[in-house]
């Protein structure tokens, strides 16, 4: 009575668990199919001609393009470099004053006494001007210090200067250098200065070595001195391609537990655990006939090397994909993501139709939602129908039990007075004898 029950559990349990394998996988297939109809994957870019010197970044839908860079010259922060100190905790001045530091347009006034430390003159350097200058110290042998301002950005307007107030005390370390005057005075030890480069010829300059605003959605950023190169901005279709070998690998992943789950072998005693559902069986036949389908233009996926072997397993020819998408990429992109016409009206992709076939059985108000829900429902009522059936069999064992025992009583009984009986006559025969 109960091992019916268990074996229908234990088959509704086997199939739940085929139904969440056949929603994850349908899922997946659906994630494939849903990159491919979106434009978005059409519109990102490679670059070739990229070297140790130049190198280019292009966003998705920038131009494509070539053009040549020749004659760089890299950009420069302004570095300064003060004399030398006994220590770092050597002081800056005999008294008190203002020292002003100058970049870009502003000046930074850091003030000091008597007492300041190089080490202090370099933490407020960086607590005041610190937006725009780095300040450090340098020790460059025994008992040689020296204070080391560095510009943050690079370009012609970012040269630092440095000035003592009226009055002011400050070591001439920390003056300007002059070789007469002040021969170990603040010296600049590199320039600040433009990056340029030629761009098709064109002599071009910018103050960083990261160049975004020459072409739209493309940086140039130029790494070394002198470089030259040939850059080439195309479509990305090694990204398209990559894609449609996923969506081979999750189909052919989805149609081959698709074979086993519905396997209907009598001659072997194979049969699969949704064997003659037809409702599991159609969702093969009707992603299958999706992947075979025809437009209205007569283009099919097999025309853009996305077929199907006798056997049913989905393959990808690299080149009869390179060689349309060479041929006509706007074609392509029309047939598996969507094109809208020069009235407006929009035609969905083969993708964008796989998509929503997919989006029906993965919804949550879809097909598989749908199974495993009638799954739960099915094993519920199942458990509930065994707890009653062993309710009832425990009953039933229960009265037989109180029964067997009233018997066993009964039989007790019987046998003590047939004992006695038998006393009785054995007392009589041996009176008698």
């Amino acid at each position: 009575m109960i091992t019916p029950i268990d074996n229908k559990i234990t088959s509704q349990a086997q199939k739940k668990s085929a139904l969440d394998l056949l929603s994850s996988l349908l899922s997946s297939f659906k994630a494939n199919a849903s990159t491919l109809s979106d434009d978005t994957l059409y519109q990102k870019r490679s670059v070739s001609g990229n070297t140790d010197a130049v190198s280019v970044t292009a966003l998705s839908g920038s131009d494509i393009q070539s053009f040549s860079i020749s004659n760089t010259v890299l950009a420069k922060k302004s570095i300064l470099e003060s004399g030398s100190f006994l220590s770092e905790t050597a002081t800056v001045s005999s008294g008190s004053g203002t020292m002003s530091v100058s970049v870009d347009g502003s000046s930074y006034d850091i003030n000091y006494t008597s007492t300041t430390s190089l080490l202090d003159l370099k933490e407020s350097i960086n607590t005041v001007a610190g937006t725009k200058v780095t300040a450090s110290i340098l020790q460059t042998g025994a008992n040689e210090y020296h204070l080391v301002l560095t510009s943050k950005e690079t370009g012609a307007s970012q040269n630092i200067s440095i000035s003592d107030s009226v009055g002011g005390t400050l070591n001439n370390e920390l003056k300007t250098y002059d070789v007469s005057t002040n021969p170990t005075g603040t010296q600049s030890i590199q320039t600040a200065s433009d990056a340029s480069f030629k761009y098709n010829g064109i002599t071009i300059t910018r103050a960083s070595n990261s160049v975004d605003d020459l072409i739209v959605g493309v940086t140039i950023n130029l790494l070394q001195d002198g470089g030259s190169t040939n850059i080439g901005i195309a479509q990305n279709t090694t990204a398209i391609s990559d894609e449609i070998k996923n969506l081979a690998t999750s189909y052919n992943t989805l149609i081959k537990q698709l074979d086993d789950m519905t396997l209907t072998d009598l001659a072997n005693g194979k049969v699969g655990i949704f064997n003659g559902d037809n409702t599991i069986k159609a969702i093969k036949r009707e992603v299958t006939k999706m992947m075979t389908s025809v437009d209205s233009n007569g283009q099919s996926l097999a025309q853009y090397g996305i077929g199907l072997t006798e056997a049913g397993v989905m393959t990808f020819t690299q080149s009869e994909f390179d060689a349309k998408m060479s041929a006509d990429p706007t074609g392509l992109e029309a047939f598996f993501s969507g094109s809208t016409n020069a009235s407006g009206e929009y035609t969905e992709g083969v993708f964008g139709n796989l998509d929503a076939l997919l989006n029906s059985y993965t919804d949550s108000t879809g097909l598989m939602s749908t199974l495993i829900d009638a799954s739960k429902k099915e094993t519920k009522s199942l458990n509930t129908e065994r707890e009653r059936s062993t309710a009832l069999l425990t009953a039933r064992y229960d009265t037989m039990t109180a029964r067997f025992a009233m018997y066993d009583s009964i039989i007790s009984k019987l046998n003590n007075q047939f004992s006695s009986l038998q006393q009785q006559i054995s007392a009589m025969i041996n009176a008698d004898g």
